[in-house]
């Protein structure tokens, strides 16, 4: 096989893994089949992402403070459709 994108994802074939790759799976536990696994979910998911230059799927959220408070406003992504928008996500917990 060769390190050519497996599944339709960046990752490599098992049989392609590079050796520090295999080290680090030898460390943590991780087996071939975890490996493949992880690597069949990813592809599934990549599947329904919107594809670069296709719409982003609309979605609501609600907006927080500068200290991660909820404020009860709300933002639509569609509302802003015409301009550039920059999404940042994080944890507040």
């Amino acid at each position: 096989m060769t390190e050519a994108k497996w599944l339709g994802t960046a990752y490599p074939h098992p049989d392609s893994l590079q050796p520090e790759r295999l080290k680090k799976m030898q460390l943590t536990g991780e087996t071939r089949e975890e490996y493949e696994a992880m690597v069949r979910e990813r592809s599934l998911r990549d599947q329904a992402a919107p594809k670069v230059g296709e719409l982003a799927p609309d979605f609501e959220i609600e907006r927080l403070t500068p200290a991660g408070k909820r404020t009860g406003e709300t933002f639509r992504l569609s509302s802003t459709r015409g301009s550039p928008v920059a999404l940042v996500f994080g944890s507040y917990t």
